[in-house]
């Protein structure tokens, strides 16, 4: 590695599928290393035991692949796996009085914190002032402690790149933290100071939550010696409605429903936790409380009672976008413009084209609004554009992660056919819902009852398909042409409208009034098996 090579990082907790808010990120330091031509490196931060899982690493993994935003450094960084580097430079900084161990307990701190609110000023740790007796009786019980950073006392400041502006703390607002917590595992504030330095990272590109966070870092750097990298503090993204966009906005859809689901069907709460499988308590809580969430295992086993689907749940993590149907390249142009601007006019970019145009400079200070309407435009657009076998490969990574969908059973040639028929679609889950009816078992259509009520009964499409069974019987071409000629020469002879005659049909064979072309759909379908459908829904309905 050149001494002058920019060199970025992604450093995700594993605790779950990606955020958009982390994809942009990832985003911007991906594309700030391919820019310069330099490295974007992974690391797995999870020191966090009790909230990382494996399996979350492995869907953060994923969610990346499919973004295309691929690491380069061959073998991931688990900082986990790196404690014993943590505590070696814990003991030197122990041993040159930079560091001390704190033996406050959790009620303790809180009473600190309580007592600096009672007399309204801002909760500064103080170091106690403890006698070696004190110590040395401390160290003989094995009482947990933490170990805290001796912060020196004095101004700190930096240049952060995205704001364009020098940051500065004054000496009374720094006080001593953590490093390594009581379970022995470092704090976030200490392990990714000396990933960073070790990794050779010298830009770090970070949401605006961190900004103050620097000031450790950099008051650890100065301890260990180590290089100062490049910092810049990204824009938060808001909701249209000028709130945080976050996890939580899944979870108060869910409790939303959950709750008219309860009074709709006056339904006890302990009907909700068997059918769910989930305790009765631990519902009853996130019922009453909008603070707690389910974790996404809970959410899944909750939505399947109050039928709500994943669709119906607004996208916030990368994998709600891909199990939706979103394009990764539509979801990268968006996030992309998400802060930042590449000059000019230009919104539509491939990948490379962000790569070419990208800029630190180009980042906004402001925040951004996630405008789900224009993600969507930009996506109907993208399916418009590309060719059939890129959108049958996009269907393939769609029913990779939807694999309850009836689509999984169609051969590619199906599925290309499928998106000619269909035009002008939104998202790949729209081809999932228009057309998953043709891979059902004849004898699996479940007919909606409002359809049935209105277009079969009320305006007498069931006497309809009745007579156009022996029509249907004797098309010699079954293709989509003759089927239509056939259909509208029988409708001109009973002077009906073609929609008096369409409708039913496709009752019949979907289940609802909702399908690609009436007559597409008959011979995509095949003469048997319309007639089989037809004189089902005759059977069952007539």
């Amino acid at each position: 590695m050149s001494a002058d090579q920019v060199v970025t990082r992604f450093a995700p907790s594993p605790t779950g599928y990606l955020h958009v808010g982390g994809a942009r990120t990832a985003l911007f330091n991906w594309l700030l290393a391919r820019h310069s031509g330099g490295r974007f490196l992974l690391r797995i931060e999870d020191t966090d035991l009790n909230r990382s899982t494996e399996q979350a690493v492995h869907q953060l993994l994923d969610d990346l692949r499919w973004l295309g935003l691929h690491w380069d450094n061959a073998e991931l960084v688990y900082q986990s796996k790196r404690t014993d580097v943590y505590n070696q430079l814990i003991a030197q900084l122990i041993e040159r009085g930079q560091a001390y161990k704190a033996y406050e307990s959790a009620g303790e701190l809180d009473a600190l914190r309580k007592a600096a609110e009672r007399e309204k000023r801002n909760f500064v740790y103080q170091r106690p002032r403890l006698t070696d007796e004190q110590l040395r009786q401390y160290e003989a019980e094995g009482r947990p402690h933490v170990v805290r950073f001796a912060t020196q006392a004095k101004e700190y400041q930096f240049h952060d790149v995205v704001l364009d502006k020098p940051i500065t703390i004054q000496p009374d607002q720094v006080q001593d933290f953590v490093i390594r917590k009581a379970d022995g595992m470092p704090t976030y504030h200490f392990a990714v100071v000396v990933d960073d330095a070790q990794m050779g990272v010298t830009h770090i590109l970070r949401g605006q939550e961190h900004l103050l966070n620097t000031v450790n870092h950099i008051a650890i750097q100065e301890a260990l010696g180590y290089p100062r990298p490049t910092y810049g503090h990204l824009p938060i993204i808001l909701n249209p409605d000028g709130s945080k966009m976050g996890k939580r906005d899944r979870d108060k859809k869910i409790r939303h429903h959950a709750n008219i689901w309860l009074k709709n069907h006056q339904q006890e709460m302990a009907k909700l936790a068997g059918e769910s499988q989930l305790s009765e308590d631990r519902l009853r809580q996130w019922i009453g409380d909008a603070q707690k969430q389910l974790d996404l295992a809970e959410q899944s086993a909750v939505m399947k009672v109050i039928g709500l689907r994943e669709s119906d749940l607004p996208e916030i993590l990368v994998h709600d976008f891909r199990s939706n149907g979103y394009l990764p390249q539509t979801l990268l142009n968006f996030l992309a413009l998400l802060g930042w601007s590449p000059g000019g006019d230009k919104e539509r970019l491939d990948i490379a084209q962000m790569v070419d145009l990208f800029s630190i400079g180009g980042i906004g200070k402001s925040n951004s609004k996630f405008d789900r309407d224009k993600l969507l435009a930009f996506n109907t657009e993208a399916c418009a554009a590309v060719p059939v076998d890129r959108l049958v490969k996009g269907m393939r990574d769609y029913l990779s992660v939807n694999p309850d969908s009836p689509l999984n059973g169609a051969t590619d040639q199906q599925l290309g056919r499928l998106f000619e028929m269909k035009k002008g679609i939104h998202t790949l889950r729209e081809i999932d819902d228009l057309t998953g009816f043709f891979f059902v078992a004849d004898d699996q259509i479940q007919f909606d009852p409002a359809a049935v009520e209105k277009v079969l009964r009320k305006q007498d499409g069931l006497a309809s398909l009745r007579e156009m069974i022996p029509i249907l019987q004797g098309v010699a071409d079954w293709s989509a042409a003759s089927l239509e000629s056939m259909v509208k020469l029988w409708c001109e002879q009973k002077q009906l409208g073609l929609g008096k005659v369409a409708q039913p049909i496709r009752i019949a064979i979907s289940g609802t009034t909702v399908s690609p072309p009436i007559f597409e759909s008959l011979e995509f379908l095949g003469r048997e098996r319309t007639l089989r459908r037809i004189e089902r829904c005759l059977q069952l309905l007539g």
